[in-house]
């Protein structure tokens, strides 16, 4: 199999961080007090069909090839599940989701660079491939060096699929000639998968005069308006004025969620701005300030909106709590953001995480 460093790199560039192994696949988005990396014991509902159930999370269910077998995700993974083949050949597969808003040319160049390949200049063409019926991409990345125990090539496959807020990643990796056997398996693999929606966290979108009962997670404030969250989000609140206009976005993500880098040049890709690529960097822009048991990291960007091409400012509030990561974005029009910037640091601070539900 693949030497240790290589796959925690892989798996690194895949999150946009560097990590350690078992620290390569995004955690769970959920509004818990307690959480365990391990699966919960009813998640076989019936023989070689799997489910994955976290609360805020669609259930993903699927059927495995023959000599698939699950094993205990990552810290970050979703699931996990070796490939063993007659001759003692192994591979191993992980279901990764990310935010969106990463460079797609900068994830294929970084799992080049893994192979020892040179990197592409522009976009590559992806495969065509089928997630639950969903259109997705296919990317198959082979080394011409012999990476594997210095004897055999590498080989990955990652399948890509964005719903919502989310980038779902279904990743196999191996020494090169398994991993071809492997490939049409792999691809009903992803045929056979579907999602499954959980119902969202309730959250009270009272105003903040009568927003102090016992099912309250904000004191809200006056003038934001609470929208349907989308896929993942816990919750959302639209901030207009006439034509201008900002939103605030809530997330909850399990552990570090990541990190402070991964996160912060997620934001910065958002408004057009190019990553932090030093360390020393991130402690430099990022802020903080009191919330209730300890703190929480604020950084503040301006740029273009990636989706809209329009000058916006993005204020970002990062609040461990819990074994959770909570995540903050106000985001648009520079005046509005200005403007309530101390509104939402405000809100931030009145957080009761004890109500999440």
């Amino acid at each position: 199999m693949l030497k240790t460093s290589l796959i925690c790199t892989l798996a690194a560039a895949l999150a946009f961080l560097s990590a350690g192994c078992d620290r390569d696949d995004v955690k769970v988005y959920h509004v818990v007090k307690d959480d365990s990396a391990a699966p919960p014991p009813n998640q076989i509902a019936a023989p070689e069909q799997n489910f994955i159930t976290q609360p805020q999370q669609p259930q993903l269910q699927w059927t495995l090839p023959d000599g698939w077998q699950d094993k205990t995700p990552g810290q970050m993974r979703i699931a996990s599940f070796t490939v063993t083949g007659t001759n003692g050949e192994s591979a191993d597969v992980g279901v990764i989701p990310l935010p969106t808003g990463g460079d797609e040319l900068a994830l294929v160049n970084m799992w080049r660079e893994q192979m020892q390949l040179p990197a592409l200049t522009s976009e590559t063409a992806a495969e065509a491939a089928s997630i639950g019926g969903n259109p997705a991409k296919l990317f198959d990345i082979t080394s011409d060096a012999l990476l594997v125990d210095g004897k055999f090539r590498a080989r990955i496959l990652v399948a890509m699929l964005t719903r919502g807020e989310t980038s779902w990643f279904f990743k196999m990796t191996g020494e090169d000639s398994f991993v071809a056997a492997q490939k049409q398996n792999f691809l009903q693999f992803l045929k056979s998968v579907s999602f499954v929606e959980n119902a969202r966290a309730q959250i009270s979108a009272a105003p903040a005069a009568q927003n102090q009962n016992a099912n309250s997670i904000w004191t809200i404030p006056s003038g934001w308006r609470q929208l349907p969250p989308s896929e993942f989000l816990v919750a959302k609140f639209l901030i207009q004025n006439g034509d201008a206009k900002a939103e605030v976005n809530v997330s909850s993500l399990a552990g570090e969620g990541g990190g402070l880098a991964a996160n912060v040049n997620r934001w910065r890709g958002q408004l057009g701005l190019p990553p932090v690529t030093q360390e020393d960097e991130f402690s430099k822009m990022a802020g903080s300030f009191d919330v209730a048991g300890g703190k929480a990291q604020v950084v503040d960007f301006t740029g273009t909106d990636s989706k809209t091409g329009k000058s916006a400012r993005l204020v970002g509030g990062i609040v461990p709590q819990n074994g959770q990561t909570w995540f903050y974005k106000l985001m648009g029009d520079g005046q509005i953001v200005a403007q309530q910037k101390d509104a939402f640091i405000k809100f931030i601070q009145s957080a009761n995480y004890s109500n999440a539900r």
